[in-house]
C-alpha cells in the first residue's frame, strides 16, 4: 500500500536562581486567517507540556525598556515570505515564547517553525544577557549549551488536519496536528538548528554522550528517515525524524529527549509520554525546518531552508 508521508525543518535566527520547568507561550497576533480556535489551541498547549513537564533550566528575562531594546526576528507565520520585527520585546523569565499562525506553504510542506533571529541595542550587558538569557557557550563551532526567546511556527493551511485530543478519530487520510506541533516545538528550542547540535554533527552522523551515534537525514537537522526509539518501553518511530504518514499520532521518544539533553536542555526523569491527557493546558533571521509530505512508497528528506 503506498503512504503518504511528510518531512520536517526547524528556524533559527534575564536570571532566575534555579533552574524550573519553561514556560512555553504562544502568541496569535499574526493568526491573520483565524486557523486557531479552541479545540487546536488546547492540543498545541497540549503539545507544549510534552517540553513543560520534562525540560527544565535557567532562562533569564529580557526586559526591553529605555535605552535597552531588543527586537525579535521571526518570519511571519501567516505569511512566511514576509519577516516581522517585534520591537521592545520582553520576555518573563524561563519563558519562551512562540508566534503562531498558518499560511498555505504550497508543495509536500505541512508545517514549518524554529528559533527567532534577533538584534540588540542598548547597554552590553542587557544584550548579552538577552542573547544568552544567562546560559554560557552558547555560540560558536563548539557551543554546549542553547538559549532562545522564542520563534515561530506556521502550520499549512491547506492540509488535512486532525486536531483532535484522543487519537482515534483520526484516519488514514489526516495528519496530526498534535505531532507536527511536537516537532516544531522542538525545532524552536533548537533540534537541528542550534550551535550546539551542529558542534555534535559528524559526517551523516550525530555524536553526543546522550544519544550515542545517530544516523541524520540528508539536511542534518533531523535523525535519519525511520529512525526508531522507544516510549515507555514500546518501540516507535522518532518525533524527530523527517517524515509522518497520514492517520498516524507519534509520541516524544527517549532518543529524541536524549537529543533534547544533548543541545543543552536539563531533561528530568522520563515519564512516559503516551500517558500524558493532551487535555493538559500549558501555562540573524531564521532557518526553516519544514515538516514535508511524500506520496508513494519511498520517504522523503528533502528539506527547505528560508534565508
Amino acid at each position: 500500500m503506498k503512504l503518504l508521508t511528510w518531512s520536517l525543518t526547524a528556524l533559527l535566527v534575564a536570571s532566575p536562581s534555579a533552574f524550573a520547568n519553561i514556560d512555553i507561550q504562544f502568541d496569535f497576533s499574526y493568526d491573520t486567517s483565524g486557523f486557531f480556535n479552541s479545540t487546536n489551541i488546547q492540543t498545541l498547549n497540549a503539545a507544549a507540556s510534552v517540553f513543560e513537564t520534562r525540560i527544565t533550566d535557567s532562562l533569564s528575562a529580557i526586559n526591553s525598556g529605555g535605552i535597552n531594546n531588543f527586537q525579535g526576528l521571526i518570519l511571519d507565520p501567516s505569511d512566511i515570505n514576509q519577516t516581522q520585527t517585534l520591537s521592545n520585546l520582553s520576555v518573563a523569565a524561563n519563558v519562551i515564547k512562540i508566534y503562531v499562525g498558518s499560511d498555505n506553504l504550497g508543495g509536500f510542506t505541512i508545517g514549518a517553525g524554529g528559533s527567532g533571529g534577533y538584534s540588540c541595542s542598548g547597554l552590553g550587558s542587557f544584550c548579552a544577557n538577552a542573547v544568552d538569557r544567562g546560559q554560557t557557550n552558547t555560540t560558536g563551532n563548539s557551543a554546549t549549551d542553547f538559549a532562545t526567546w522564542g520563534g515561530m511556527i506556521s502550520f499549512n493551511s491547506s492540509t488535512s488536519w486532525y486536531f483532535g485530543q484522543d487519537q482515534a478519530g483520526l484516519t488514514n487520510t489526516q495528519f496530526d496536528f498534535y505531532t507536527v506541533a511536537v516537532h516544531e516545538i522542538a525545532h524552536v528550542l533548537g533540534f537541528g538548528l542550534a550551535p550546539s547540535f551542529e558542534a555534535q554533527v559528524n559526517g551523516s552522523n550525530f555524536n553526543s554522550s546522550e544519544t550515542g551515534t545517530v544516523a541524520l537525514s540528508n539536511d542534518l537537522a533531523h535523525w535519519a528517515p525511520g529512525t526508531m526509539s522507544t516510549v515507555g518501553g514500546t518501540l516507535q518511530e522518532t518525533v524527530m525524524d523527517p517524515d509522518i504518514t497520514p492517520g498516524t499520532r507519534k509520541y516524544f521518544t527517549d532518543l529524541d529527549y536524549a537529543g533534547m539533553a544533548a543541545i543543552g536542555w536539563s531533561v528530568v526523569t522520563p515519564v512516559p509520554e503516551s500517558s500524558i491527557s493532551l487535555n493538559l493546558l500549558a501555562g540573524g533571521l531564521l532557518l526553516g525546518l519544514l515538516y514535508r509530505r511524500n506520496l508513494g512508497s519511498r520517504r522523503q528528506t528533502v528539506i527547505n531552508a528560508y534565508a
